[in-house]
């Protein structure tokens, strides 16, 4: 069954599924194409997926009880089955993506000389006793977690003042459109992983008020941190990082006797990203327990989590192989959070009255209109026999014996 969720707590998953991955990689590849433009980016990505989440919101308005994996099924047995296949094997996807991402992140920023295999078995431990806890656990720890990173970066700003070089944005107005495009290309697949929302979360509780808010703060939060980057860091440096933000972070240093002042960051960064990896486990074992009913969600996350980690070890042989995949990786993000939401809008939108009910309704007026016409004749006639009966018997004179 599903849990309720607040409007507060759809913001805060919203921004859980936009930001963590989007903050991790792809930036540097957008200040690259975009240069001092590349906060632009967000744009066009965010328009693509306000329009997105609404038809899904319009689907969800139709199906109040259920999420999105159960009124598909409902709806079309065979279609809505591959439909939820079909995106289960794309968060494991992600799923195994994110792992091997953040394993790398950790592997070359914090541990250095601890096997990458390790790190990420760790990783896979905590996001299996996290999915087990289920949903409640996850919106638990993105009440807790994001609202610390977002503190964070909103406090970010006033700690680089002597880092920001504003010379770093010129010029302002020398706008390259065709790089900002580029720019888009990269940061969208990341971003538009909000789109599992509506498949774990009931109708009733997926209010476009409260994603259309989600998606601005993550946005706006987004945009803020790409230009403290460009400050701080500039156009050639950070063009050329692997991880931008963690650059951002080292340029931090309060006074003379803290200034690893990044670790401090990353405590709170950490269990953010592993609260990411768990909701993409969490993702693929609802959507299995939708698509077979009698499988457990619970026993399927040791599984699902091990295939995961064998994948994240198939798919990408490297950092780098991993950092030059988010290219092609937009073309199969384009499928699923923008192609297939439209298909599944047109098939399961709220439908109007038509026009056949509205002539069969007007046909049924004028029935209705003479049934009560003959049953006022009928009454009519009933009280006129009736007055005669009595003016016989009573009123009328008499007859002689």
């Amino acid at each position: 069954m599903n849990q309720n969720v607040t409007n507060r707590q759809l913001v805060l998953l919203i921004m859980l599924l936009s930001i963590t991955g989007t903050l991790m990689q792809p930036h540097a590849q957008a200040i690259f194409y975009a240069e001092q433009h590349a906060y632009l980016s967000y744009i066009p990505v965010f328009l693509v997926m306000v329009a997105s989440l609404w038809m899904l919101s319009r689907v969800q308005r139709r199906f109040p009880d259920q999420d999105l994996f159960e009124s598909l099924v409902e709806r079309f047995p065979f279609f809505g089955r591959m439909t939820g296949i079909m995106y289960i094997l794309f968060f494991l996807f992600i799923f195994a993506r994110d792992i091997r991402l953040i394993g790398d992140y950790i592997s070359i920023t914090l541990l250095e000389t601890t096997p990458i295999s390790i790190i990420v078995l760790t990783l896979l431990v905590m996001a299996v006793f996290i999915v087990r806890g289920g949903l409640g656990s996850l919106i638990g720890m993105s009440e807790l977690y994001v609202t610390l990173f977002v503190l964070n970066s909103l406090i970010l700003p006033f700690m680089l003042i002597k880092q920001i070089n504003m010379d770093n944005l010129m010029p302002y107005f020398d706008i390259d459109v065709a790089g900002v495009g580029k720019g888009s290309w990269y940061i969208f697949s990341f971003f538009g992983e909000m789109i599992a929302i509506p498949f774990v979360v009931k109708g009733s509780d997926f209010r476009f008020k409260s994603v259309m808010g989600g998606i601005t703060f993550a946005a706006l939060l987004m945009m803020l941190i790409i230009i403290e980057t460009i400050l701080a860091v500039g156009v050639p440096i950070a063009s050329r990082l692997v991880y931008p933000s963690y650059e951002l972070a080292r340029q931090l240093q309060i006074s003379d006797f803290l200034d690893r002042f990044d670790l401090a960051l990353a405590a709170v960064t950490l269990p953010t990203l592993i609260t990411k990896i768990a909701f993409d486990l969490y993702f693929v074992c609802w959507g299995l327990k939708r698509m077979i009913p009698k499988v457990s969600g619970k026993v399927m996350t040791g599984p699902v989590a091990l295939i995961g980690f064998v994948c994240a070890f198939w798919f990408f042989k490297n950092a780098v192989q991993l950092f030059r995949f988010t290219r092609e990786w937009t073309w199969i993000g384009i499928l699923f959070e923008v192609l297939l939401p439209i298909i599944i809008f047109i098939f399961l939108r709220p439908r109007k009255k038509g026009m056949n009910d509205r002539k069969a309704t007007d046909g049924t007026k004028p029935k209705q209109h003479s049934n009560e016409e003959k049953s006022n004749k009928t009454s009519q006639e009933r009280d006129e026999s009736d007055k005669g009966k009595r003016e016989g018997h009573q009123g009328g004179e008499l007859q002689p014996s």
